[in-house]
């Protein structure tokens, strides 16, 4: 059985209005990272803020998730959780654990 490469970056779009504007700003603001890695540190930020906001059951918190989750993301994802590395604080790890459980593997691996 011959393994399918996931794709390395995708131009992740919203149906939400806000959730795209706060995701282009957050993506806007990192710098010095891949562009895979970029994409999960914005991912993440908005991430915690709609969930801080609306709390974790919200559309909006799911679809970040969906994102989050999805094969085109996943390699900057594992690349994101090994550059954290030991300085991952403990609700990192906690949401990192979260992420193992909806996809089904380690992604710190």
């Amino acid at each position: 059985m011959k393994a399918v490469a996931e794709p390395r970056f995708m131009e992740i779009k919203f149906s939400d209005s806000q959730l795209q504007q706060s995701y282009d700003l957050n993506l806007a603001a990192v710098v010095g990272s891949s562009a895979e890695v970029r994409q999960v540190c914005a991912l993440i930020a908005v991430h915690d803020f709609f969930q801080m906001i609306e709390g974790p059951h919200s559309a909006r918190v799911h679809e970040i998730m969906d994102r989050l989750l999805s094969p085109a993301v996943r390699a900057g994802l594992r690349d994101w959780y090994r550059q954290c590395g030991s300085q991952m604080s403990g609700s990192t790890a906690v949401f990192r654990d979260q992420l193992n459980v909806l996809a089904g593997e380690r992604l710190e691996l």
